[in-house]
């Protein structure tokens, strides 16, 4: 599955890609280290775990959206309109970021930053809840034949876990060293991910099984992707 002839390679490289994109939002650590990102924006360590609690409380309600949009407009433009909101956040918060870190010097009173940057990080949940959270995990159940869609999902689920480990375990290093440049990073690689969505992801939502098939199939025999 993971070698250029073997029958399953595109569709593997999707499910790869797809989940590699998911971990790259960023928002495996933003799950893991919630309260240490709102202190970026200048919150005291008790306010910064009470807005985690909130973000994640508005996170589970805004991910329920998911299920009427993923079938109503398509699993790319579920990803893609994720990607669009989530890359603008982060480049938000790297603004607000920054002048919560230097509003001393600049005389600004942190609130009237820190403000627009809750809305920016729960804005950015949301959008990850909506776009990123589930889609990605329905795609591979869609395009590999029912011969190999149980590899096709283990494969998922590893490099999902790969993924995740990799972002979790450089976060902390990132946040020492970088700061609220940390959004900057994100901001970039939702980026990358929402450019290579609309590049290499097919839509595989609104075909039959057998239409999704007969894509890869004639993809394959055109040597295009």
């Amino acid at each position: 599955m993971l070698t250029p002839g073997h029958a399953q390679f595109h569709p593997t490289m999707i499910t790869v890609m797809g989940q590699i994109n998911q971990a790259l939002t960023g928002y495996g650590a933003v799950s893991v280290y919630g309260p240490q990102i709102f202190e970026l924006l200048g919150f005291d360590t008790r306010m910064s775990e009470y807005l985690t609690q909130g973000n994640y409380v508005s996170y589970f309600i805004l991910m329920t959206f998911a299920w009427l949009l993923v079938d109503a407009v398509g699993r790319r433009k579920v990803l893609l309109g994720g990607s669009i909101v989530l890359t603008a956040c982060f480049f938000l918060l790297t603004l607000f970021g920054g002048l919560a870190f230097n509003s001393e010097d600049l005389g600004i009173p942190e609130i009237a930053v820190a403000i627009p940057g809750i809305v920016a990080l729960f804005v950015a949940t949301g959008a990850f809840g909506i776009g990123w959270l589930a889609t990605i995990w329905l795609i591979p159940t869609e395009i590999f034949p029912t011969t190999a869609r149980a590899q096709g999902t283990a494969v998922s689920v590893v490099v999902w876990g790969l993924a995740n480990f990799a972002v979790t375990l450089l976060t902390p290093i990132l946040f020492n060293n970088l700061n609220y440049w940390l959004f900057l990073v994100f901001g970039f690689t939702n980026l990358f991910a929402g450019v290579s969505t609309y590049l290499f992801q097919p839509e595989s939502g609104g075909r039959s099984f057998e239409e999704n098939q007969t894509f890869f199939e004639e993809a394959k025999k055109a040597g295009t992707w």
